[in-house]
């Protein structure tokens, strides 16, 4: 049989087939069909009376043909092809009823799955997407969950109707000649042996033929949007070439491919012709003796050249088995995770904020060395707080911290007096709105974008964040204004067009608590002082938290927060800070000099 393995590192080829099938999945599995079970008994009937049906014919064959036309019976030989017609409608008719239900059902089984792995996701801690590459965890929600949808649907249906085809035709063919029916029995395994050879040799191909289609799939997907830059680089002929001769490539091999699966058809199929001629032979004999009638020998090849195509159904499916049990493994251990940040059982209610939020002796740390070590601090309400230090000192550590994205792992942080732990994620996240570097645009209008989605947000809070920011004019140059669809990630828009609409979402949801996030440390001056402008109106009357490169942006801030490796350094306004010549003044003097040079 098929080499089978346990496969559960999420690195391995998504392809591979797995070396032995985990039937501890089964009772997961048979818990997805829940309120589907008259369905399946209804789909088992149809697959028992369409195979029934199908099995009868060759016997209708044979009395047409013994008993109708041997015997120049026209009324009898009418009467029995009309019954064969009937018959084959039937069997057509019942395997559409039992395909069009049993893909109704997997559609329904694998749409819940979907939803259910969705809704479960989203309640996944940041860690968690930290840790688990986007592409891998598409393929979870996707790829598994369609490869769930052939094993409910085609792939188990399939093999249900071909073993029972396959059952049924050797119940018949014993019961009208034993000796023929062992011949045929002799040849199956070889045949089914045959056949598990050839997929199994195909199969390593067939997956190197993936790999390199998605290489020149990637390769192209990268090249394509790297055009400006390969221009500019005078490397367009390269990226051409190398395409060219990656295409070449993968052409030849698929040639190769085709040839030897060709071959290797050819020579399978040879296995049910030996069968066939050894049913001929032993069976012209026994009709010269008259011990067997032509329609008997007719019906053992309609069997013989019936049952090929189930066995080779069977082993191809055995394979889309062994991937949708390694699916359905991924699939559940993905609904096994569990977020590490949680809600409270018994939450409490987020008070409207009017004291302050203090850090107290907070220590966390991604791994097992710390980012933060007994950090203290507090931020007063109305204020504007700015986290300054160098890369990796742990000031979006603290913003994260703050938006639960994270919990400490020592002391704690609290609001107007009360641990942030007991509140949920989603109450915190009513009264914040970030600010973030990277800008996200979602697929969807302006409107759409500035509201996030969200259709409980009236149009006039849209309209009113427009307007205290002063942007009609990025709105007004669009014919379709605020219903305008944005290209990709705002592609039709200038970097300072998108964060200002940033902004502008930030303050739609009304925050009471602001945090900012290098919000302008990637555009020129000019762009600065327009964002700058736009900022002030934000923050005007909000707590707010900046965390800024550009020492420049933020020497209006309340306090000062400066962090040194994990640990607050130094804290104060703009001039305090200065006049401790630390941490603080160095860098500020060093931007400033360069500012001055450049």
């Amino acid at each position: 049989m098929f080499d089978l393995f346990d496969d559960n590192d999420d690195d391995a080829h998504e392809e591979q087939t797995p070396k032995k099938l985990k039937f501890s999945l089964i009772p997961k599995i048979a818990q997805l069909f829940q309120g589907h079970h008259g369905k399946i008994i209804v789909a088992l009937g149809f697959a028992f009376a369409s195979t029934l049906f199908l099995v009868g014919l060759p016997l209708v064959f044979r009395k047409i043909i013994d008993d109708g036309i041997t015997h120049k019976n026209v009324s009898l030989t009418l009467y029995l092809a009309l019954g064969y017609l009937v018959m084959t409608v039937l069997y057509r008719t019942f395997e559409y009823l039992q395909t069009v239900l049993v893909g109704s059902m997997g559609i329904s089984i694998v749409n819940s799955l979907k939803m259910k792995l969705l809704k479960h996701t989203l309640t996944l801690s940041i860690r968690f997407f930290d840790k688990t590459e986007t592409g891998k965890l598409i393929s979870r929600i996707e790829s598994d969950s369609q490869r769930m949808f052939m094993l409910f649907s085609s792939v188990g249906l399939q093999l249900f109707s071909s073993s029972l085809i396959i059952l049924f035709s050797f119940a018949v063919m014993f019961t009208v000649n034993v000796e023929f029916t062992l011949y045929v029995l002799c040849c199956a395994p070889l045949f089914l042996g045959s056949a598990i050879i050839v997929f199994s040799r195909m199969r390593p191909l067939f997956r190197k033929e993936r790999e390199m289609y998605s290489q020149i799939t990637g390769f192209a997907g990268e090249h394509i949007s790297a055009i400006p830059l390969l221009r500019n680089l005078n490397s367009i002929q390269w990226s051409r070439n190398k395409f060219l001769e990656m295409n070449r490539e993968k052409t030849k091999f698929s040639l190769k491919v085709e040839a030897i699966e060709a071959s290797f058809w050819g020579v399978m199929f040879l296995t049910p012709m030996i069968a066939t001629t050894i049913i001929f032979y032993l069976g012209s004999n026994q009709i010269s003796s008259g011990v067997m009638t032509i329609g008997t020998l007719l019906l053992f090849f309609q069997y013989i050249t019936g049952i090929m195509s189930p066995l080779i159904t069977i082993s191809e499916q055995i394979s889309e088995v062994q991937k949708a049990f390694a699916s359905s493994e991924r699939i559940f251990d993905l609904l096994a995770t569990q977020p590490e940040v949680k809600n409270p059982v018994i939450p409490a209610t987020v008070p409207e904020f009017s004291d302050c939020i203090k850090f107290e002796n907070v220590t966390f740390g991604y791994n097992d060395s710390p980012i933060l070590k007994n950090v203290s601090f507090d931020i007063k309400k109305g204020t504007s707080v700015a986290i300054v230090g160098a890369t990796g000192a742990g000031k979006t550590t603290i913003t994260s911290l703050l938006t639960r994205w994270y919990d400490v792992q020592s002391g704690k942080i609290t609001l107007d007096g009360i641990n942030i732990k007991d509140f949920r994620q989603q109450d915190l996240a009513e009264i914040m709105s970030f600010v973030m570097q990277d800008i996200y645009l979602f697929p969807g209008t302006i409107r759409d974008n500035l509201r996030a989605m969200r259709i409980d947000i009236p149009d006039s809070q849209v309209e009113e964040a427009i307007h205290s920011l002063d942007i009609e004019h990025i709105i007004a140059r669009f014919e379709n204004g605020l219903d305008t669809i944005l290209s990709e990630n705002g592609k039709n828009l200038s970097f300072g067009e998108r964060q200002l609409l940033s902004f502008a979402r930030a303050l739609t949801f009304q925050p009471e608590i602001l945090i900012i996030d290098e919000a302008t440390s990637s555009v020129d001056p000019a762009t600065e002082a327009r964002l700058q402008d736009s900022l002030l109106t934000l923050l005007q009357g909000r707590t707010s938290i900046i965390i800024a490169h550009r020492l420049s942006t933020i020497v209006h801030a309340d306090k000062i927060v400066v962090m040194d490796q994990g640990q607050l350094a130094e804290e104060g306004t703009h001039d305090e800070l200065l006049l401790q010549n630390g941490i603080y003044a160095r860098l500020y003097h060093l931007q400033s000099g360069q500012n001055n040079y450049a």
